[in-house]
């Protein structure tokens, strides 16, 4: 599946999406969200937002825990008991 994101002007109700020559499906789902306000917005025409990153305090630190075991045993899933 090709997706194709467009942040695009309402002109007299209208909005217009020039598709690349590459796409080449017939049928597309329009789905048309307002956008409130750029500036705050994670994507903006100027691209994405700057990457975030950890503080520097947690540099060098090691997880110890798995995070993806079960935090109880099977046994005690029961929430009924």
């Amino acid at each position: 599946m090709e997706a194709v994101r467009k942040l695009a002007e309402v002109v007299g109700h209208t909005v217009t999406v020039r598709l690349p020559d590459t796409f080449s499906a017939t049928r597309v789902e329009v789905i048309v969200l307002p956008l409130e306000d750029v500036a705050d917005s994670s994507v903006s025409p100027k691209g994405p937002a700057k990457r975030r990153t950890p503080p520097p305090e947690l540099a060098g630190t090691i997880l110890l825990d798995d995070l993806i075991a079960p935090a109880v045993p099977a046994g005690e899933w029961d929430a009924t008991r």
